[in-house]
């Protein structure tokens, strides 16, 4: 069990969870120019499918979303879920003792609530197994993936969780019913496991050990963070202590471009190039996809900013020449830095 690590820089995120929750708003008959504009966001930008999104920018378009709707699972089930119902129940799963204790009372609380969420809790071997089945409306025409409400669950269900008991919950497994999305990239960040697409249920797994965590958060704290959701959720968490994460942190604590290369790293984790490429690639990852990831992130969270000319945000990601982050940040993008900064 790992404690938690709190990232120098913002990640970003697909531009299609802002794509898609504005048009589902949209089919619903909700102002989408009210759910654009509290983000700074524009149709242009987010119809760009390399564009990038802040966490504080998706947070803004779910909450809109929300109060143009009037419903926190977003038009996509039966019956709608009124706002304030998470509220509701965080304020009763902070009286609870344990994680175990949490999972027991969020599944009665929805069983009452209505019939808009089951929510299941089984142990089998020494896991846990939460099965998360929204009751998805049959009367919507529109072709709004039922997948945006299930991932929605399925992360705020493990993040609040891990908040609750102050330590992150390391999963096992996530499994969805849909399948395999074209934005499942984004899933290394989303849920930092084994994802099963196509599943018979939704579903959290992690070790029932957790079960006996202690719930350690007040109503001073849940009041702090109620008042920040769903901010919290979208934000970079804290993951396993994996080869990946341990790269990105060296990356984002680097002090010159030379900390930053394959042979620098390698030799702060005591090992070779080639033994870190192979740990690397056994999780999925490679050194020059994290080092660009981080890059990208850390120009489109320095263009928000407006403060800095293109060349110096070059400068600052590790570009001496404008040519060749040009070049770059338009792979990473689909669009020039010129064309990104005029999109805002």
């Amino acid at each position: 069990m790992k404690t938690e690590h709190n990232p120098s820089y913002h990640h970003t995120i697909a531009s299609y969870f802002a794509r898609t929750h504005v048009k589902n708003a949209h089919n619903l008959g909700a102002d989408t120019r009210f759910v654009l504009a509290g983000a700074g966001l524009s149709y242009a930008v987010i119809e760009q499918e390399k564009r990038r999104i802040t966490p504080d920018q998706l947070a803004s378009i779910v909450k809109r979303c929300w109060l143009a709707t009037g419903d926190e699972f977003l038009g996509l089930t039966e019956q709608t879920m009124k706002l304030g119902m998470f509220a509701l129940l965080a304020e009763r799963l902070i009286q609870c003792k344990t994680l175990g204790d949490v999972l027991i009372y969020a599944a009665k609380f929805y069983r009452l609530c209505g019939d808009q969420l089951l929510l299941t809790i089984e142990k089998q071997g020494g896991r846990v197994f939460c099965y998360l089945e929204p009751n998805f409306t049959q009367k919507r025409k529109d072709t709004t993936p039922q997948s945006l409400l299930t991932e929605l669950l399925l992360l705020i269900f493990h993040r609040f969780s891990s908040w609750l008991v102050a330590e992150f919950i390391a999963l096992n497994k996530v499994a969805v019913t849909h399948t395999k999305p074209e934005h499942f990239q984004e899933y290394r960040l989303m849920f930092p496991c084994r994802c099963e697409f196509m599943s018979e249920k939704n579903a959290l797994v992690f070790d029932s050990e957790y079960l006996q965590l202690p719930v350690i958060r007040n109503k001073e704290a849940l009041d702090k963070y109620l008042k920040e959701s769903p901010l919290q959720w979208f934000k970079k968490q804290s993951y396993y202590d994996t080869y990946s994460a341990k790269v990105i942190r060296i990356l984002e604590s680097a002090k010159s471009d030379r900390e930053t290369q394959l042979d620098s790293v390698a030799s702060t984790l005591n090992m070779t190039e080639r033994t870190l490429r192979r740990k690397l690639v056994a999780e999925g990852s490679k050194f020059q996809q994290l080092k660009d990831n981080m890059r990208r992130d850390r120009a489109i969270n320095l263009f928000k900013q407006g403060s800095l000319t293109i060349a110096q945000i070059g400068l600052a990601v590790g570009f001496t020449e404008l040519a060749t982050f040009s070049r770059a940040f338009k792979q990473w993008t689909g669009v020039s830095p010129s064309t990104y900064r005029n999109y805002r």
